[in-house]
Order: structure tokens, then C-alpha cells, then sequence
């Protein structure tokens, strides 16, 4: 296998995992947070220990860039936690679906952190986006389990935006790895004291072995295919895979979960995860042209 498509094949199994670890939301019984918390717990203490025998620096240069790493673990855990409550209270493909919205919430976004102009045909992409959500939204009740599933899906998505951005502004002269590593010890001490205050439900075999599977597999092996990957994969190639994400997820959640996509779902899918990957398109090439 050449070279670039080992790296293609790295990318494709990293996007495949990142949406198949929404599945974990519904296959371990605990509350949102205490999967979080046990996601990163594990992750954290393996990545510390490959740091040690790597020797790797964890320093940073500025010490301002300490502080905004702590903003973006803050962020991801409120990132984290709705995006596990969403597929919890809903399904799967909602989640997914309503989170993907996240590379439209950025093209809106970028212009306010990066001191640009919105230009008329980011309005066009995310009216196309919303026209999707519009299609994918249950019926609007607010005790409904199903609406706030997708209330917090997009949430998740906007939340994710902003870690994003945050590092592409701020920190992004460091290895993602690293970055990635400060920020889940942040998500880890931000949820200590809601795991102590609120308690865990009855923890059982199946929830320690699927919490290491979503730790070790689909978050540390995940990380290390994307990362190897785009070594070899163009940007461009990258963006547009990463806006299959949701597919692989909704395909994986029918055998394991028995969750079927109604056609409002298939049809808003299409048009969100469409105008994705004409917003992830655009952003490249402008990225190209600066």
C-alpha cells in the first residue's frame, strides 16, 4: 500500500471512530458526565504515560496560552456532556446530525475572531444548513425527550465551533496532541465535583470495558489515525471526510442499536452534511489563497 493511501485509509478509520463513539452515549449506562469523566480518565493517564517515555514537552512558551487551553477544556466539557445527553434523550442520528451544524456555526464565527467580512455566500450555505435542521427537527415540545435532543445537539455543535476556532487562533503553533491532552485534564477536574456531588448509577462489567473502549479506541487511537493521516492526506481531502462523520455513526447505530433514520432525517442529513462540506471546501481554499 503507498504511502498516501495508508494515510487516506488512517483518516478514514479515524472520521469512522469519531462517529461511531456517539453510539457510547446509549451502550453505557451512566449519566452524561460520569462517560465524559470516564473517557478522559483513562485517556489522560495513558497519553501522560506515552509523554514520559517519549520524553515530550508539555510546556508552553506563554504562559497566556496555559489559561486559554483551560477555556477550551472548560468548553469541551460542556461540548462533551450535551452532545452525550443529546443522543441519550434522542437518537443518534439527531445528535450527529444537529452537530455537524458545528462547520457552519464557524464560518459565522471566524469573521469575529479573525476580523473579517462575512461574505454572502457563507448566509447562502448556512440558510442551506438551517433548511436541513429544519427538516431533521422533531415536533416542538419542550418536555419531549426527542427536542431537547436536538436543542443540545446544536448546542454541541456551536460549542465545538469554539474550541476549534479558540485553537486555530491561539494555540495552534503547538501539537494537537498536547493540546488535547490539557484539555481533557481540564474536563477531568471540571467533573470531579459533579461525580462526587451527584453520584454515578450501579456500575457494571459492561460499563468499565465500554468506557476503556471509548478511551483507548475511539478517543487515544482515534486521535493518532487523524493526526497520522493528515500527514499524508490533503486539508481539503481531511475537511470534507471529517463531514462524513455523522454518516458512519447513523450506518453503525441500525445493527448495534436498532436505531432506523426516519426520511426526514436521511433528507435533512443530506442537505446539512452537503452544505458541510461546501463550508469546510471554501474555508480551504481561502486558507490556500491568504
Amino acid at each position: 500500500m503507498s504511502e498516501k493511501n495508508k494515510s487516506l485509509a488512517l483518516t478514514h478509520i479515524a472520521i469512522f471512530l469519531f462517529g461511531s463513539a456517539g453510539l457510547f452515549g446509549k451502550l453505557i449506562n451512566q449519566p452524561a458526565f460520569a462517560i465524559v469523566f470516564g473517557r478522559v480518565f483513562f485517556s489522560v493517564i495513558v497519553m501522560f504515560i506515552v509523554f514520559k517515555i517519549k520524553h515530550v514537552s508539555l510546556k508552553f512558551s506563554d504562559k497566556k496560552d496555559y489559561a486559554v487551553v483551560i477555556l477550551m477544556g472548560l468548553i469541551l466539557s460542556v461540548h462533551w456532556v450535551l452532545f452525550y445527553h443529546s443522543v441519550q434523550i434522542s437518537t443518534v442520528a439527531i445528535s450527529l446530525l444537529t452537530f455537524s451544524t458545528c462547520s457552519i456555526f464557524a464560518t459565522f464565527m471566524e469573521p469575529i475572531f479573525f476580523k473579517e467580512k462575512l461574505k454572502k455566500e457563507n448566509i447562502i450555505v448556512a440558510f442551506v444548513a438551517f433548511a436541513g435542521v429544519v427538516f431533521v427537527a422533531p415536533n416542538v415540545e419542550l418536555s419531549s425527550g426527542m427536542f431537547q435532543g436536538f436543542v443540545e445537539g446544536i448546542l454541541a455543535g456551536f460549542t465545538f465551533a469554539l474550541v476549534t476556532i479558540l485553537e486555530r487562533k491561539y494555540v495552534k503553533h503547538y501539537s494537537g496532541v498536547v493540546i488535547s491532552f490539557y484539555e481533557q485534564v481540564v474536563v477531568f477536574i471540571v467533573l470531579i465535583p459533579v461525580i462526587v456531588l451527584t453520584g454515578l448509577n450501579s456500575v457494571s462489567k459492561s460499563d468499565i470495558a465500554y468506557i476503556l473502549l471509548l478511551s483507548i479506541v475511539f478517543t487515544l487511537l482515534s486521535r493518532y489515525c487523524y493526526i497520522t493521516g493528515l500527514k499524508g492526506v490533503s486539508a481539503q481531502t481531511a475537511s470534507v471526510l471529517t463531514s462524513l462523520e455523522p454518516i458512519y455513526g447513523i450506518i453503525l447505530a441500525v445493527p448495534v442499536l436498532g436505531e432506523i433514520p426516519t426520511v426526514r432525517e436521511i433528507i435533512g442529513g443530506f442537505i446539512i452534511i452537503s452544505a458541510a462540506i461546501y463550508s469546510s471546501t471554501m474555508f480551504i481554499k481561502k486558507e490556500k489563497t491568504e
